[in-house]
């Protein structure tokens, strides 16, 4: 529940009405999609392996890297699949999902 109000605060009014990273539906099918796009480079807990250790990551690092980077191509996911990712990586390691949003939160602010 608490993701759903850090992100309340970070995003618009009707997308953060939508989205609950705390639901354990969203946190179990995106366990599925990671599983199915992520776990061959990220390895199976997310830990890393041919790439970096995500766990934690938000939103805004998932979006960012489906567009794809220097290290990793385009994913191409289907709509609210990089939500439910986020949802499962932010169960893996909470208080690093917690620490990146309050970090974003503050950058915004500044820069408001």
């Amino acid at each position: 529940m608490k993701y759903a109000l850090i992100f309340t605060l970070l995003t618009t009014p009707a997308l953060a009405q939508e989205v609950d990273f705390s639901d354990p539906a969203l946190i179990g099918f995106g366990e599925e999609v990671f599983t199915d796009f992520c776990m061959a480079c990220h390895g199976e807990e997310a830990l890393g392996g041919n790439g970096p250790d995500i766990q934690g990551s938000i939103l805004s690092d998932v979006t960012q890297a489906i567009r794809g980077t220097d290290q990793m191509e385009s994913v191409d996911l289907s709509e609210g699949e990089p939500e439910s990712v986020t949802a499962y990586l932010m169960s893996l390691a909470p208080k690093v999902a917690e620490t990146k949003l309050r970090l974003e939160a503050t950058r915004r602010q500044r820069s408001e």
